[in-house]
């Protein structure tokens, strides 16, 4: 009886495959697997590749644009803003001295600092040419300030030079700059500068 199912069985196209495949996957189980993590990479860049189809979609980036421009267009605080004046600028001091390549401010043998020197100088920014002469034994320290803030400075130091100092002005800025000397301690010092206008 056994016999007679078993030949009966063997005849069926689909036991036959059954019988294949499980003969070929315990032959070559290490190819089984080989296919299975290709499968599985393929379809993990499939996936990932959807996405990025998906993230790139420029018919999404261009409603978001237009709901941008809609909001800016009808924003309340930008209708209702009120647009001033450029600010003023500050006065510039009673003993303010013109800027001019000729001037020179001159002190020689003394290490008492000098009140500060006020230069107007206008509302265009360039470069103001400084020129200075701090001898040749005791040094000094010159700084240019403009707005509160130091602009240029020698550093302690002898000799002379002229240099290129930046001048930026802003709307609402000082149109002055301020020089301060820092003399040395020697009572035998001597130094002198010329200050010019923007260029």
């Amino acid at each position: 009886m056994r016999l007679i199912v078993s030949k009966h069985t063997a005849r069926k196209w689909w036991y036959r495959w059954i019988r294949t495949l499980s003969w070929f996957s315990f032959r070559y189980y290490w190819f089984v697997w080989l296919l299975f993590i290709l499968s599985t990479l393929v379809l993990l860049w499939l996936i990932q590749r959807s996405n990025k189809v998906q993230r790139c979609d420029t018919r999404v980036i261009e409603k978001s644009i237009e709901q941008i421009n809609e909001n800016l267009n009808y924003c309340c605080d930008c209708v209702n803003q009120v647009v001033t004046d450029d600010p003023v600028a500050p006065p510039s001091p009673a003993d303010v001295i013109n800027c001019d390549d000729q001037n020179s401010i001159k002190e020689e043998g003394s290490n008492v600092a000098p009140a500060p020197k006020s230069f107007e100088v206008g509302n265009v920014s360039g470069t103001i040419k400084l020129c200075y002469n701090n001898g040749d034994i005791f040094p000094d320290n010159i700084k240019v300030l403009h707005n509160g803030n130091v602009i240029f400075e020698t550093g302690v130091v002898t000799g002379k030079n002229c240099v290129d100092v930046p001048y930026v002005y802003n709307p609402g800025d000082p149109t002055y700059v301020q020089v301060i000397v820092e003399p040395s301690n020697s009572q035998d010092t001597k130094w002198k500068y010329q200050l010019g206008c923007p260029q």
